[in-house]
């Protein structure tokens, strides 16, 4: 549904404006914001189901891989929609086409996120071990993390449009980590008290 949705959206944008360069970017620009949104519901699931005692969040977060597999499926929408329109695009003194730089950025792209939607399976923790798993994991949600924070903070930043979506997906950055770093010091509080109710 999540794919399904993203498709929807790059549609969408085309449509908003004609099939034409302007329609293309609107695409593209669309489906990258919803794919934030996106990115944003998968790394908070795990910390608020675990700080919120609560039995919708608790589903949410034993359903939180499909929302990984989600969010890899709209972030490949949102690659697609940066490669087809340039690779059928006639190089002009306007377009350059398909590039070298956006060969390479759609190739990272899919590598990184095919690797994070092996590793958010369960066949991963059987076949790499659940701490490799868990580390090769957390290390691609990282990266995505800095790419969502960093473009915001660039728009914000730079000599760009006036967009008050980049200083948005910003703050939810800055609350996902916030939110992150909470669950771990709560976790480090509930180690440190087990010992402490065991019977003597």
């Amino acid at each position: 549904m999540i794919a399904i949705t993203a498709a929807l959206v790059c549609i969408g944008g085309f449509a908003a404006r004609g099939f034409s360069d302007n329609g293309l970017r609107l695409g593209s620009e669309l489906v990258w914001r919803f794919t934030c949104f996106i990115y944003f519901a998968a790394i908070i699931a795990g910390p608020l189901a675990r700080l919120i005692p609560s039995q919708r969040l608790r589903r949410i977060c034993e359903q939180r891989r499909q929302i990984v597999w989600g969010f890899c499926a709209s972030f490949g929408i949102y690659l697609a929609s940066v490669l087809v329109p340039n690779i059928f695009a006639v190089p002009d003194f306007e377009h350059d086409g398909l590039t070298a730089g956006m060969t390479v950025f759609v190739a990272f792209g899919s590598a990184l996120t095919l690797v994070i939607a092996y590793t958010a399976s369960r066949r991963a923790g059987v076949f790499l071990g659940e701490q490799q798993r868990g580390t090769i994991l957390g290390v691609g949600m990282a990266f995505f993390w800095l790419t969502y924070a960093l473009a915001g903070l660039s728009r914000i930043s730079g000599p760009h449009r006036p967009d008050a979506f980049y200083g948005f997906s910003l703050s939810l950055m800055v609350i996902a980590l916030l939110l992150r770093f909470a669950d771990r010091f709560a976790a480090k509080i509930r180690n440190r008290a087990e010992p402490m109710r065991e019977p003597a």
